[in-house]
């Protein structure tokens, strides 16, 4: 070392390991930068189209307005104490949660059991594959026309059908009872999102390490021993995804129910998604119906929050 140099070794060392510190921040600074121009774009995007309308309509549900007038009159929570006097938009929401109750009884036990069943094919996996997911790839729209010929009461196959082996008297107008429309309105719906949770699960499926099964076989378990206690434990990731998409999914229906009946016979199709479409673009009242979307997805969220803590919850 020079004998001019004051530095010491422990200065010395010091620098290093400041050099070393710089070097990582530089680094890690970089990797942020990268991160967020691939990110960016996206967020802007959806800054601009989801989380500004969002806010926005927070906002209009605080106004009187009519979509078309250039001022609005604050009226502050006046238009969510007149929901909670709407007996249509209370029937209404009380038709979504028996849209998520009926979702969950035809869609999730019965997807995962239609997974279990197209896993053990030995022969035509692929098409029963594609067979079941065919109905995923078609646009509600088209779902809803074909369903109501269906259901049609004079044409449709069902009564038809009913009529042909001597049941003519269980045929019913199905979209026209209010006892029936909204259990065949949800069967529609199950029949459109059958194949996309059958997939999930055939995805969880793949994932189980069989040798859980060997081992059941040895100690004589059966199929639905195994099934209980070996399939659905190992799904239960899969199953709390599957769920919370049918609840979020049963929540915010609209293109099904709008194209079948639009809330009939006597609003007892109506859901909170199609009443607020109806009193905003046909009674003219924006703010109000801007209320019950908050209202709709105030629910959304809690019902998500809430079982995402359960599940959690159990977990632990």
């Amino acid at each position: 070392m020079n004998i001019y140099d004051s530095t010491s070794p422990l200065e010395i060392e010091q620098k290093k390991r400041l050099s070393i510190i710089k070097g990582k921040n530089k680094i890690k600074y970089k990797k942020m930068i990268t991160i967020l121009s691939f990110l960016l774009p996206a967020l802007i995007l959806y800054s601009i189209f989801m989380l500004y309308p969002m806010i926005d309509a927070v906002r209009f549900s605080f106004f009187d307005w009519d979509g078309a007038a250039p001022s609005m009159n604050f009226v502050g929570l006046d238009n969510y104490i007149k929901l909670a006097d709407d007996k249509v938009f209370l029937k209404a929401l009380g038709h979504n949660l028996l849209w998520v109750v009926l979702s969950l009884f035809l869609m999730v036990i019965p997807t995962l059991i239609l997974a279990v069943l197209i896993s053990r094919v030995k022969k035509g996996k692929t098409f029963f594959r594609a067979g079941f997911y065919l109905p995923s790839v078609l646009s509600l729209a088209v779902v809803g026309v074909l369903w109501s010929k269906i259901y049609d009461p004079m044409m449709g196959p069902i009564n038809v059908f009913l009529k042909s082996i001597g049941l003519e008297n269980i045929a019913k107008n199905w979209l026209g009872e209010p006892l029936f429309v909204i259990p065949a309105l949800v069967i529609a719906s199950t029949w459109a999102f059958y194949g996309l949770y059958m997939i999930l699960f055939l995805a969880g499926l793949q994932n189980i390490n069989y040798e859980l099964y060997e081992a059941a076989d040895l100690d004589g378990a059966g199929p639905i021993r195994k099934f209980w206690s070996i399939t659905i434990p190992s799904l239960r990731n899969t199953m709390n995804v599957v769920i919370s998409m049918v609840i979020i999914n049963a929540l915010k229906g609209f293109a099904l129910i709008w194209i079948m009946t639009q809330g009939g016979p006597f609003y007892m199709s109506e859901l909170v998604s199609t009443y607020v479409y109806k009193a905003a673009f046909s009674m003219n009242k924006v703010s109000y119906a801007t209320a019950g979307s908050v209202v709709l997805g105030i629910i959304v969220i809690v019902f998500t929050i809430g079982f995402n803590y359960y599940r959690e919850r159990s977990e632990n």
